[in-house]
């Protein structure tokens, strides 16, 4: 076997482990980050879904997904100081189990709403937001489909 066929049989082999890494990472089960603080409170986002759709709209964010497993973040509000913030906050779980959470900057979790398939739950209340970046998260776990709605009041 000459130098050129060894070369190309190790780019190929080389693609093929990259692609079963790819395929690993995509269908990863992430369900044990659902219960992990450090996940929760962290700003990394480590899950695989879906059908996910999250954004902005004039009251705030809204979104949902089908089969998510881990955590990931809807929304982060920057403070530039401590200050009370009205939240408002929408949970319909339909499979599987899921949550919103609230980290602050410190990393520490509250659980706002949290449910299993067919609940579906709203919740306001008033948090004494500290500077710095409050994240909002959803984590899911055994293949969880959710929808959410976040509301800020006096978050400006």
């Amino acid at each position: 076997m000459g130098s050129g066929m060894r070369k190309a049989l190790a780019v190929g082999l080389g693609v093929l482990v990259a692609i079963a890494g790819i395929f690993l990472l995509v269908t990863a089960d992430h369900d044990r980050l659902y219960d992990d603080p450090k996940a929760l409170g962290g700003s990394a986002n480590s899950y695989s879904a879906i059908m996910f759709v999250n954004g902005r709209t004039d009251e705030g964010w809204s979104g949902s997904v089908g089969k998510l497993s881990g955590v990931h973040e809807v929304a982060t509000l920057h403070r530039g100081e401590e200050a009370p913030v009205t939240v408002t906050c929408h949970l319909e779980v339909t499979s599987g189990k899921a949550k919103l959470v609230w980290a602050d900057p410190e990393g520490n979790v509250t659980t706002l709403l949290e449910g299993c398939a067919g609940e579906e739950d709203t919740l306001t209340l008033t948090l004494i937001m500290p500077e710095g970046a409050n994240r909002f998260k959803v984590a899911g776990a055994d293949k969880a489909a959710c929808a959410w709605q976040l509301e800020l009041a006096g978050a400006a």
